[in-house]
């Protein structure tokens, strides 16, 4: 059995971060499900929220990133 047979039968229907084990292969399996947690964001999204951070930090820093990519924006235009 080649790789992308594998990769078909391991899909799981409706729950897309879930992978099946394919004729006793977890190696494989457990390849595929890490792949499938890395592009989902999963890991990103934990990793974020480890520390509380206060909504009005929160808007401060959107607000000065905002300030600081017009900024550039407006020395680009001027030359």
């Amino acid at each position: 059995m080649n790789k992308k047979q594998k990769q078909h039968q391991s899909i799981v229907p409706g729950n897309a971060a879930a992978v099946s084990v394919v004729n006793q292969d977890l190696g494989f399996a457990l390849r595929s499900w890490k792949q499938r947690v890395k592009n989902s964001g999963v890991l990103e999204y934990v990793k974020e929220n480890r520390t509380f951070i206060k909504p009005t930090t929160k808007r401060r820093n959107i607000v000065s990133k905002a300030r600081y990519r017009q900024q550039m924006q407006d020395l680009q235009n001027k030359f």
